[in-house]
């Protein structure tokens, strides 16, 4: 199964989706569930009043530790790039004038929760107006993408450690 498609609608316009795997939610689904009922059996209905708001607040939590890779496709899953007018565009709102950009950046993520491939732009001057176009990728889409944007945005790919 592909996980992403990038498609260019002429000289202006760039497409890139990514697609998720909907069947990696049943386990994490299944363990949520699986959990709060268990929770819910072993507290008394005396004490359930008691132990409420901490449990809400663990399954908030463990439930944006198993679903986590959901969020984070839900928040990078589709980008329409354009160029008018020397003017670049991110889904249809203004992000910089096209000088600004510098390049297109990889860098490796090592972190407590996410571990992968993060692609994104890099703006002059360094502001927080850089736009991450995915996190977690594999070495490989990572650099397949940038190279593609790369292309499009006549722009060097820039691999960072």
């Amino acid at each position: 199964m592909k996980k992403y498609e990038i498609r260019q609608n002429g000289d202006n316009e760039m497409i890139i989706a990514f697609y998720f795997n909907k069947k990696s939610l049943i386990i994490p689904s299944l363990i949520w569930v699986s959990f709060l009922i268990l929770i819910i059996s072993i507290t008394t209905p005396e004490k359930f009043l008691d132990v409420l708001f901490s449990l809400i607040l663990f399954l908030l939590f463990f439930g944006y530790l198993l679903f986590e890779d959901y969020f984070e496709w839900y928040k990078h899953k589709y980008h329409i790039l354009s160029i008018r007018n020397e003017d670049f565009y991110i889904n249809n709102v203004f992000h910089c004038k096209l000088y600004k950009l510098q390049s297109i950046n990889i860098m490796y993520l090592n972190t407590r929760h996410s571990n992968g491939w993060m692609l994104y732009l890099d703006v002059f001057p360094i502001s927080s107006n850089d736009y991450i176009i995915k996190k977690r990728l594999k070495e490989k889409e990572a650099h397949e993408i940038a190279e593609k944007i790369s292309i499009f945005l006549d722009r060097n790919v820039k691999v960072e450690s």
